[in-house]
């Protein structure tokens, strides 16, 4: 474990001045060698100090321990120090800078690892859980609360400094002068220069003006347009309709309780453009037979947007196209005889053909064969079965 691993004795050890080990590859091949035989010994150990207990190891006894020639490492080994790939400590053993490194930066996330846990524990037993979220979206949430991340060697409170400035300079930014406003006609002082380009400025030429934003947006901007709300606001979605619509989410996607989150909010957003539950689930199915025909397993819910958008204007053309389909207008009982007689005509000249291949015998056998059918005896052609059943009015 990093706790029982043997450490160099230093008072002071600066982590960003550690030489880069990818520089060990400007070094002359001998030396290479020797540091990473230095290396190898030191992990072998688990350790990043040549020390046994309270003994200092002399460099007589680090070569034999990493089988090097003491000769070599005597002549090679100031130079390893010079560059920063062995140093010395406080005792003088001979350590490894970038091992330590290692364990440092290892024992600093386990020590940021143990305080988060604790903050969660914290926050399950005194019941302050947003529901529908995991631990890495509320971690994320509260992290965004204190202004994000630390930068690189910045410290919480520089991170808290940096982040009042920036909302400062965002709060000042707001009500800054606006250079650049197109006036509507010739401004007072003219410039008769022309640019390089050939263009005159003197003709509606840019002005300085000096509006406060705020102003303007409250006298020209509706506040709808500023809140988010619109004159004709989307009704709401019901509560119980979303999460009815999640669950089915989840159970055609087969994810478990960990993307309950994503399911809510994909549910309200899928809904909330016009999309059908059914709809919704007959897409998620449908694509995720076609990634396990591929060979494919998905990970997240995003994985079924596109699909579920497709999905959603495939449904939006149909109903367009079932509304704006004429209204098919009710058929007279002469209208229905008509096209059910036609009909039988078709299917019995269909079959009779079929046996006999002729169609001149077929033709001066068809009014005997309608007769017998109970159909008309006149030609096989829908104008003819028209002219029986409407006939045209007799001309005056």
């Amino acid at each position: 474990m990093a706790s029982a691993m043997i450490r160099p004795d230093v008072a002071e050890f600066d982590l960003d001045a550690v030489t880069p080990f990818k520089m060990l590859r400007s070094m002359s091949p001998a030396l290479r060698g020797i540091v990473t035989n230095l290396h190898d010994a030191l992990k072998e150990l688990r350790a990043c100090v040549f020390r046994a207990g309270c003994l200092v190891l002399t460099d007589e006894q680090i070569a034999r321990q990493a089988w090097i020639e003491f000769s070599d490492l005597e002549w090679a080994l100031p130079e390893i120090i010079k560059a920063g790939f062995m140093a010395r400590d406080d005792q003088g053993a001979l350590f490894s800078p970038h091992l330590y490194g290692r364990l440092l930066r290892k024992e600093d996330r386990e020590a940021r690892k143990a305080q988060a846990d604790l903050a969660w524990q914290h926050v399950q037993e005194t019941g302050d859980l947003p529901p529908g979220l995991t631990r890495k979206q509320i971690s994320a949430r509260m992290n965004g609360m204190k202004g994000g991340r630390c930068r690189k060697g910045e410290s919480p409170e520089e991170r808290d400094a940096r982040r009042a400035r920036e909302i400062a300079a965002q709060q000042a930014q707001r009500n800054m002068p606006l250079m650049g406003v197109v006036a509507g006609g010739k401004t007072e002082t003219q410039n008769p220069n022309k640019k390089p380009n050939g263009f005159s400025v003197s003709e509606n030429s840019v002005s300085s003006v000096s509006i406060d934003l705020e102003a303007e947006r409250d006298t020209y901007i509706p506040s709808g347009s500023i809140s988010g709300e619109t004159e004709n606001p989307k009704p709401e979605i019901p509560e119980a309709l979303v999460k009815q619509t999640a669950a089915k989410i989840l159970t055609a996607s087969g994810f478990g309780d960990d993307q309950v989150g994503y399911a809510v909010s994909f549910a309200k957003r899928w809904l909330g453009i016009g999309a059908t539950p059914d709809c919704i689930v007959a897409a998620i199915r449908a694509h995720k037979s076609t990634m396990a025909k591929n060979g494919e397993t998905p990970r997240r819910l995003k994985v079924f947007e596109a699909a579920v958008l497709r999905a959603i204007e495939a449904q939006g053309v149909v109903e367009q196209a079932a509304s704006d389909a004429p209204e098919q207008r009710a058929l007279t009982a002469q209208e229905q005889e008509f096209e059910d007689n036609w009909a039988r005509a078709s299917q019995l000249w269909k079959t009779a053909f079929t046996e006999n291949r002729d169609f001149g015998a077929v033709t001066r056998q068809w009014p005997t064969l309608a007769q017998e059918n109970g159909l008309p005896d006149i030609p096989f052609s829908r104008d003819a079965y028209r002219a029986y059943y409407f006939p045209p009015p007799e001309a005056a």
